[in-house]
């Protein structure tokens, strides 16, 4: 199989946008080197999945697809890479897998495929410490397949929430250099894109490991933009509260562009159970933040979020939680159970009952849903500007999302991607 036109690839992502950042760059380079990308994974010469270990659930779907795709293409080459095979490379080798991959490696991915290739011997790169890389390149494309793209600036974790496995598993927060991040937005903005979605596993870390720690994402942000002064959007994919200073204040003050949307992680709103997951804020200071950002953006959309069921929560901690998550006025709630994570201290503790847990989820979603409703009531009837991302030819409609990340619905007999237009925001044009 020496001719790359005839070898075909598929990749199939899970987790996060980091996650899917790297598997387009490792696409990318693939389709550019001849190889033929394929949308079914039944029958594809090499098979890739990225995979995820934030949860137990996500492991247990980590292994499900690697079953899936090991079955689905009996002679392939299947590569598995991403933080589950980081935890479990010698298992994804046992299931199936071909090349696995841990998560400073993925960079070799394309001369481990043609090693393998010629050779049929089976490769594990895994590193048993992630604690002291260097950001890793994985060069600069155009990441996307509609009007908004996802730029990674950073990779890794220091701050060791008490549940959180990823420090572990990512490594050591590392930034990407300036120039790279400048010069792959320019490339962006000139491929057409709309918006560009600033990601990493910390962003609020980005910088304090380059040079004297100065250049922060205050400053990044500022030099994009400088940059690359007609780009439409930027948006901010997660921040922490604690990483909000008043550099990044400002730019939200001095730059329109920087959406009206902000997801900042919660986790919990009892003072008790914070301490206990080890999170660098307490309820005041998370309080006190959220009047910051609105003084400047008074309607900015804040989603976040929180655990659900942490170990030993009583009733008491949970229905603070509840009450915090009201008075912080949240436009959106993401909600997770509580999963025990390897090494983690949180694992060490008393685990509550599955039934808690799914009682918990339940009334927080319900939240969530009362909280985001009350949100877009405040625009209808208001023009909105949106940009447009998405088409459901069957329907007929097209779908896009405001400056404050409301999704909206319209129909339309035609695509309109990278279309911004401006609606009147409805229950009739919101879109779930």
């Amino acid at each position: 199989m020496n001719d790359k036109k005839e070898t075909s690839f598929y990749i199939h992502t899970l987790g996060c946008k980091v996650n899917a950042y790297e598997s387009y760059a490792l696409g990318e380079e693939l389709k550019s080197l001849g190889y033929d990308k394929t949308n079914k994974k039944d029958g594809a010469d090499i098979l890739i999945l990225n995979t995820c270990s934030v949860t137990g659930k996500a492991d247990a779907k980590s292994r499900q697809h690697l079953s899936s795709m090991r079955k689905a293409s009996p002679s392939g080459t299947l590569l598995v890479m991403g933080c589950h095979s980081q935890s479990h490379g010698q298992e994804c080798l046992e299931a199936g897998a071909d090349i696995v991959l841990g998560a400073s490696s993925r960079h070799k991915a394309i001369p481990y495929i043609e090693a393998f290739l010629s050779t049929r011997e089976k490769i594990l790169d895994v590193k048993a410490n992630m604690r002291h890389e260097d950001y890793e390149e994985l060069g600069t494309f155009s990441f996307g397949e509609n009007s908004r793209a996802y730029l990674k600036i950073q990779d890794g974790c220091d701050n060791f929430c008490s549940y959180c496995y990823i420090p572990f598993l990512r490594g050591n927060s590392r930034s990407r250099l300036p120039g790279k991040v400048i010069a792959e937005a320019i490339a962006l903005h000139k491929s057409g894109y709309k918006e560009i979605i600033l990601t990493g596993i910390h962003l609020g870390g980005y910088g304090k490991d380059l040079g004297d720690g100065s250049y922060r994402l205050a400053e990044l942000i500022k030099a994009i933009l400088e940059a690359v002064p007609s780009l439409f959007r930027l948006r901010i994919s997660s921040i922490e509260e604690s990483e909000i200073d008043d550099h990044l204040l400002d730019v939200l003050a001095a730059y329109p562009q920087v959406v009206s949307h902000l997801h900042i992680p919660l986790q919990s709103g009892s003072p008790t159970v914070l301490a206990r997951m080890k999170r660098k804020y307490d309820t005041d200071a998370f309080l006190k933040k959220l009047e910051k950002i609105r003084s400047i953006r008074p309607e900015i959309a804040i989603t976040t979020d929180v655990i659900a069921g942490f170990p030993n929560e009583t009733d008491e901690e949970w229905a603070e939680t509840l009450a915090f998550c009201q008075k912080c006025r949240f436009a959106e709630i993401h909600v997770f159970p509580f999963s025990p994570r390897p090494h983690t201290f949180a694992a060490t503790l008393p685990d509550l009952s599955p039934e808690i847990k799914k009682k918990r989820v339940a009334e927080l979603l319900a939240l969530s849903k009362k909280l985001r409703l009350a949100y877009e009531e405040q625009f209808y009837g208001r023009d909105m500007e949106v940009l447009f991302e998405d088409y459901d030819k069957e329907k007929q409609i097209a779908y896009g999302h405001t400056s404050n990340y409301l999704k909206v619905e319209v129909s339309s007999p035609s695509p309109r991607h990278g279309e911004i237009g401006i609606i009147k925001y409805s229950p009739q044009t919101a879109s779930d």
